[in-house]
């Protein structure tokens, strides 16, 4: 059982910390416990009781109300609203609560109503992008297990792969070939997924080379598929190399075709960085990138 402080709670509830203080004294929402040495910290049931009342109160029932509810009420009243159209914050929140409470079902039913109802591109831009790096931040500050970060990055590939094999390249169209890899060190295989889904939706040729792939054998693919693009990301997470110098490797070793290279940490500014070279901040100026 992990034990949150007050900030954790207003980082994955989206309520201030201010509020859920005013609530506290107010209304007696959750009442936090105390170590020996009187420091305040929340249970996994008040962080989930928390975000059952912060749906409730983006749904527009008054925090007054919700507070003469039980419990068994309030979940009630949660089941009922969640059968209508959910908002990206909504989803947000319940894929976060399903991960706490390590919920595979849960999960997936979310996951569902969201491709149905917005789309498998508007999910992953909107919903698990904004997720998946909320869940990062907060196991790297301690908040959560990485057990739960990779319980759901588990189930979420599962989904995106299924989609992924549904999208089929409309032959005799001369698109563009992309090469997608990861580098040694680096774990974020489910963002390189969703970039897979993005191209092929686009209808671009993608050879999808995986994880812990080295230069020199990038080199070879790359003179097996002459691509038009070769796409990767570059993070700090593993410290497993400097990003600027990782790319200048990148750009001395491979002339062409054009490098586009993306971080949801750091990537080095487009000013720095070498001609072959394109710095895309987010997966939405990946998109942007194709699309012109």
């Amino acid at each position: 059982m992990a034990n949150y402080s007050i900030r954790d709670l207003a980082k994955l509830s989206g309520i201030k910390a201010h509020t859920i203080r005013i609530w506290e004294q107010r209304y007696s929402i959750i009442e936090p416990k105390r170590t020996a040495s009187n420091i305040r910290y929340y249970t996994d049931q008040d962080l989930k009781f928390l975000m059952n009342i912060a749906f409730l109160n983006r749904k527009g029932i008054r925090i007054s109300k919700i507070a003469k509810l039980s419990k068994e009420e309030i979940k009630a009243e949660v089941d009922q609203l969640s059968k209508t159209k959910a908002e990206h914050t909504d989803n947000f929140q319940g894929l976060a609560m399903a991960m706490m409470e390590l919920d595979e079902l849960k999960i997936g039913k979310i996951l569902t109503k969201c491709f149905s109802q917005n789309g498998v591109e508007d999910t992953i831009l909107n919903v698990l992008v904004p997720f998946l790096e909320k869940a990062s931040l907060l196991w790297l500050t301690g908040s959560i297990s990485s057990m739960h970060e990779q319980f759901a990055s588990c189930v979420i590939r599962r989904r995106i792969l299924t989609e992924i094999t549904k999208l089929k390249i409309k032959k005799g169209q001369d698109a563009p070939k992309v090469l997608l890899y990861l580098p040694e060190g680096d774990q974020q295989e489910l963002y390189l997924m969703f970039v897979q889904y993005l191209l092929k939706k686009r209808n671009i040729n993608v050879v999808y080379l995986g994880t812990k792939v080295v230069i020199e054998d990038l080199q070879l693919a790359s003179s097996v598929h002459q691509p038009n693009f070769i796409y990767t990301i570059i993070s700090e997470r593993h410290k497993c190399y400097v990003p600027e110098c990782y790319v200048g490797r990148l750009s001395d070793g491979m002339e062409a075709p054009h490098l586009l290279v993306s971080g949801f940490q750091h990537t080095p500014k487009q000013a720095d960085s070498p001609d072959n070279v394109t710095v895309l901040e987010d997966l939405n100026e990946l998109v942007e990138f194709f699309s012109n």
